[in-house]
């Protein structure tokens, strides 16, 4: 019979909760863990439930399992909340609460869904193999709303994204194409999409 002992299991376990690494942190950076606040640093494990903060000034590039990888601009905050939906290409659930993350995520082409979203306080992106970013922006203005003054912003660089509002009333889905931006304002549908810099064009005030 095969005993394990106490050392040995707690070390299986926190390689188990391990799904990635902060690939590179410039500037400050933190990570907050079972209510302990760590000082990110390059080259650090990454746990499930994980909170990064990046601040102002900061930026921090993560590779995540399955050849997913993420960037967190400045003044941005992400937890990794959930991993059990994970397929063979690695999936994730990101929830971005403030701030902007670019994310590449590798899939075959005969995957329909990559298993990897990323959910804002108003919207869900569903990646299908694909390079976006995704920006939730509070106390702005939307440029495709103006009296809505809280949205996310989904840009699709590569692949296609689909994008819902899941407090929008009608459930509207919207299928993001590359070299195409929607916009997500309030508690409305996501909006039709447009060509990666339009909607800054159409915002009140542009020159």
């Amino acid at each position: 019979m095969l005993i394990c002992s106490p050392v040995a299991v707690a070390a299986a376990a926190s390689a188990q909760d391990t799904i990635g690494i902060l690939d590179q942190v410039n500037g400050a950076a933190q990570i907050d863990r079972d209510g302990q606040t760590l000082n990110a640093t390059s080259s650090m494990a990454l746990k499930l439930h994980d909170k990064v903060d990046a601040k102002l000034g900061a930026s921090v590039s993560i590779a995540l399992g399955g050849g997913a990888r993420l960037t967190l601009a400045e003044s941005s905050t992400i937890v990794i909340d959930n991993q059990s939906f994970a397929n063979q290409h690695g999936g994730f659930l990101i929830n971005l609460s403030t701030g902007l993350v670019r994310a590449s995520v590798v899939s075959e082409p005969s995957a329909t869904v990559s298993g990897f979203e990323v959910h804002t306080p108003n919207a869900i992106a569903i990646a299908h193999g694909t390079e976006f970013a995704i920006t939730y922006i509070a106390n702005k203005a939307c440029p495709d709303a103006p009296g809505c003054r809280r949205y996310t912003d989904v840009s699709v660089y590569k692949g296609i994204v689909e994008v819902i509002n899941p407090t929008d009333a009608k459930n509207q889905r919207v299928r993001v194409q590359q070299g195409y931006e929607t916009a997500v304002p309030c508690e409305f549908s996501p909006t039709s999409p447009a060509p990666i810099g339009m909607n800054e064009l159409g915002a009140p005030g542009y020159q």
